[in-house]
């Protein structure tokens, strides 16, 4: 592990020790769907810890946390179980909007709640009609960015649309931040709005519970919203302007899932390295043979530059980096960990042979949950290009 203090080490191990007596045995055999009331005890133990509240103001019941205090978290949950530590990481880190923008009403009814973990949050966000990309055109396309509507209504907004299968923690939340469209007449950048939709709301409903590749313990579903009314005072910031300010305020999110995908990395380190002790070829550890031990070494590095890159970025965020170098090193963080848990996860399922593609042995889920590290929070493409139109403002401050 890098470098902590005490009490960032005092954070690791009780979350390390809540993984490895909580969630490690709560897991299904076989990698099948978490149950909803054995993800909700999973929850309450973890709010105990003070983790959904990591990140919000001691005034509001929060641990009053740093991002690398969130990097530190997730990458021991992400090494026992990604789609949980995915689940939780969005509840932690999306109520930097409401932080950010939130009006004061707003951050002492919702905030206390998601502090003491009694409120579980779903991003609808994704439509499964619109790339990621679009969401960005600058243009006002009717045909580009989010088709769902929210249209003012007296004191109120109705909200109409769908969100794609995919939604973290949909069917589980106890609340949803809704994004749709609130003008048609300028760019989804400039007309996109957020929206605080309770579960239970009429006209919310999710559908069935979607299952992918991997993170297939948390919850992902779709969203219907279908002549949904909230008070005009459940919009979250400045009307039309939640795209631009879920960017700038949610960075944690990013570093969170860059984490839990370094946790992924590990996991598959220490599942090739313990197999590789323990199992014997021609007379002697699998370790013993040059071939073996030089893909160790590779997993080691890919492990300990992915971790350092993601501490990089978790700290340059709590010191306020220059945001020049911020559009840099997060996606960076991002892209390097998913990177390194992909190379891990194969390197682990080559080296354990045909236990390592068999179903529940372990190596297969980590590169199955791997894999999926691609579609969570824009995809690598999407991550470089930003990275590539930060490179001329970096450049300037040199």
């Amino acid at each position: 592990m890098s470098r902590l203090t005490p009490e960032r080490e005092a954070l690791r191990e009780a979350v390390a020790e809540f993984a490895r007596r909580r969630l490690a045995p709560a897991l299904p055999v076989g990698d099948s769907e978490l149950p909803l009331a054995a993800n909700r005890d999973l929850l309450k133990t973890a709010a105990e810890l003070g983790l959904p509240g990591l990140l919000i103001p001691a005034e509001y019941g929060g641990g009053a946390g740093t991002q690398l205090d969130n990097a530190t978290v997730a990458e021991e949950l992400g090494a026992v179980d990604a789609g949980f530590a995915a689940g939780l990481n969005l509840t932690m880190t999306v109520p930097g909007l409401i932080l950010a923008v939130g009006t004061p009403d707003q951050q002492e009814r919702w905030l206390p709640g998601i502090a003491a973990g009694e409120t579980v949050l779903a991003g609808a966000m994704n439509e499964p009609s619109v790339a990621g990309s679009e969401l960005f055109n600058p243009e006002p396309d009717l045909d580009s960015g989010y088709r769902s509507r929210a249209v003012r209504d007296g004191d109120d907004y109705v909200i109409n649309g769908a969100k794609a299968q995919w939604v973290t923690n949909a069917g589980a939340a106890d609340a949803y931040i809704v994004f749709a469209r609130t003008a048609t007449d300028r760019p989804g950048v400039q007309s996109t709005s957020a929206f605080w939709v309770p579960a239970g709301t009429p006209g919310l409903s999710c559908g069935p519970r979607s299952r992918l590749l991997g993170l297939r313990t948390g919850f992902h579903a779709e969203v219907f919203l279908d002549d949904v009314r909230v008070p005009a005072t459940s919009r979250i910031g400045p009307e039309g302007q939640a795209l631009r300010l879920l960017m700038s305020t949610t960075p944690g999110m990013a570093v969170g899932l860059a984490a839990t995908f370094v946790g992924v990395a590990r996991a598959a380190e220490d599942l090739a390295r313990a197999h590789a002790a323990q199992r014997r070829s021609w007379g002697r550890p699998l370790h013993d043979h040059q071939a073996v031990a030089l893909d160790l070494a590779e997993m080691a590095v890919s492990v300990r530059t992915a971790r350092l890159l993601v501490h990089e970025a978790a700290t340059a965020l709590d010191e306020g980096a220059d945001p020049s170098e911020l559009a840099i090193l997060v996606p960076a963080a991002k892209t390097r960990a998913v990177d390194a848990a992909i190379d891990c996860a194969q390197r682990a399922v080559r080296l354990h042979g045909a236990t390592g593609v068999t179903t529940g042995a372990g190596p297969e889920k980590l590169l199955r949950d791997a894999w999926t590290g691609y579609s969570c929070d824009f995809t690598r493409e999407m991550l470089h290009l930003g990275i590539a139109s930060a490179l001329p403002a970096s450049e300037r401050r040199r």
